[in-house]
């Protein structure tokens, strides 16, 4: 984040944020130790977990609002320290204000003003004295949300279900492929290979979502182990994922230790699942044979578009009005295979 402070940059209040997180969770901790019964308290930590929540839901946005008006068009300094989150997290969120990508490089600040104008980001004139009070109220409800956490969620080893993901992706593609070769016109072929490539893709994105919110959860917030596994996807995938999800580089980003793990989850703002470890494995299976299936239709779709082309009534636009594809993209990919086929 470029550190150009604007010439009239107000001057930030920055509370002890430590010492109002210490004392938030202390006087939470105090209330659940005094329910005689672990089944209660358990029962009294998910009702104020949700509370929690509800609350967050509301108190989160409204920091964020507070702090992208700041960076964009007052640029004081540190004001993460003022908002009570990691430098990064503040990157993260006018990032996202502004509408960039990951792999976007970040503009220079005295630019910010006409990017947030652009952007349609409010600008809110009272922002530094508000925000100070905001973020002590998100910090004090992030600190009771990691006493409820403990409590809804021990700090025991967590064993998750392996699946046999080979299995799962074999079992997809043969059924995928027996579904679609059974089709002998070449045009009806097409459009069906077309429609389950469509839905797999839908059901893919839809899936892996669920899938790896969960093994997020699971990997910042318990002792769970080889997520991966329990993922079906490789280490490096993962890797990634989890950089990304922190807002690291997404190759060399250095990833938190297990100690460090809550903190730089909560820092990123990436969300709890209680019950991710019963969500997983069902996500995960679904994920890895959507995404088979939409593979294996995908290939069938470009063979059938390369068979029909230029035969009566079938020219390309008509190919790609029926694969839902953009001209360009299936004529390249007919054009593969028929090159490849005719060596």
């Amino acid at each position: 984040m470029p550190r150009t402070v604007a010439p009239d940059a107000p001057e930030l209040n920055r509370p002890d944020f430590a010492s109002i997180r210490q004392t938030a969770a202390a006087e939470l901790k105090t209330e659940l130790d005094a329910i005689p019964t672990q089944r209660e308290r358990r029962a009294r930590a998910a009702e104020i977990h949700q509370q929690l929540l509800n609350e967050l839901a509301v108190v989160r946005p409204e920091r964020d609002r507070l702090m992208v008006s700041l960076v964009i068009y007052q640029r004081p300094r540190a004001v993460h320290e003022a908002a009570g989150c990691a430098s990064e997290t503040q990157l993260r969120i006018v990032r996202k204000a502004l509408g960039l990508d990951a792999a976007d490089p970040m503009p220079p600040a005295r630019d910010f003003a006409a990017l947030g104008k652009n952007a349609g980001i409010e600008y809110v004139k009272d922002a530094a004295a508000k925000l100070p009070d905001v973020a002590i109220q998100h910090e004090k409800l992030v600190a009771r949300r990691r006493v409820v956490r403990d409590v809804l969620f021990p700090g025991d080893t967590l064993k998750l279900e392996r699946q046999d993901f080979k299995k799962i992706k074999t079992d997809a593609a043969d059924e995928t492929q027996a579904q679609l070769t059974a089709i002998k016109d070449p045009g009806a072929r097409l459009t069906e290979a077309s429609r389950i490539a469509r839905d797999a893709d839908a059901a893919y994105t839809i899936a892996a979502a669920q899938r790896d919110r969960c093994a997020l959860s699971l990997e910042f917030y318990t002792r769970a182990r080889a997520v991966d596994k329990a993922m079906g996807v490789a280490r490096n995938a993962f890797n990634e994922l989890r950089r990304t999800a922190l807002g690291l580089d997404r190759k060399t980003g250095h990833l938190p230790t297990e100690d460090e793990k809550k903190t730089a989850a909560e820092a990123a703002d990436i969300e709890f699942v209680e019950d991710a470890a019963e969500r997983l494995p069902a996500a995960a299976r679904q994920a890895a044979a959507a995404r088979v299936r939409h593979l294996t239709a995908a290939t069938i779709r470009n063979e059938a578009a390369a068979e029909l082309h230029g035969q009566p009534g079938w020219d390309m636009r008509k190919i790609a009005d029926v694969t839902g594809l953009e001209y360009d993209t299936i004529y390249a990919k007919v054009w593969a295979i028929n090159k490849r086929n005719s060596k």
